[in-house]
């Protein structure tokens, strides 16, 4: 859910990448990136991510609006440290690169919280196959993600 811009904190990530005029295009970025990593791993996530289409259409673009404020909100501690340590040296996407890991973490923790709160036991049983290799699938894909990130973070200033 997008914020109103004149109640976005322009010195905060969340603040810049959840204004309602940076917030859609973002939120159709990130989309666009999930559905390219999943066509490129394997026949287990690949039919998992099927299993879980066919139950809830538009789940993608849903789960990735209504997940990205948690997101934003786990990674905030980076932004808060890239900019405290000369942001103009290098970009935010940069500072996410060097701490992939830390990044594949805030990601597995809000889906994690989600998978929780899922009634659907097929969903559930879907995430649960594929959630055991899920980090290092993750961390291969933060570059393409930090790009996304960094390229909305200029447009939102």
């Amino acid at each position: 859910m997008a914020i109103s811009d004149s109640d976005s904190n322009a010195d905060t990530l969340s603040g810049r990448l959840l204004a309602s005029s940076v917030f859609e295009p973002f939120v159709g970025d990130c989309t666009k990136l999930v559905r390219s990593e999943v066509k490129r791993r394997g026949i287990t996530l690949r039919t998992a991510f099927g299993v879980v289409e066919k139950i809830k259409p538009n789940i993608l673009e849903r789960t990735v609006r209504e997940q990205m404020p948690d997101l934003l909100h786990e990674l905030e501690p980076l932004y808060s440290e890239h900019r405290a340590n000369n942001a103009d040296a290098t970009g935010f996407g940069a500072h996410l690169n060097a701490h992939d890991v830390q990044v594949a973490d805030a990601i597995l923790h809000v889906a994690d919280q989600r998978a929780e709160s899922v009634q659907n036991g097929t969903i559930r049983s879907a995430y649960g196959r594929v959630r055991g290799r899920a980090k290092r699938e993750i961390v291969s894909a933060v570059p393409p993600l930090a790009s996304i990130i960094e390229r909305h973070l200029k447009s939102s200033a």
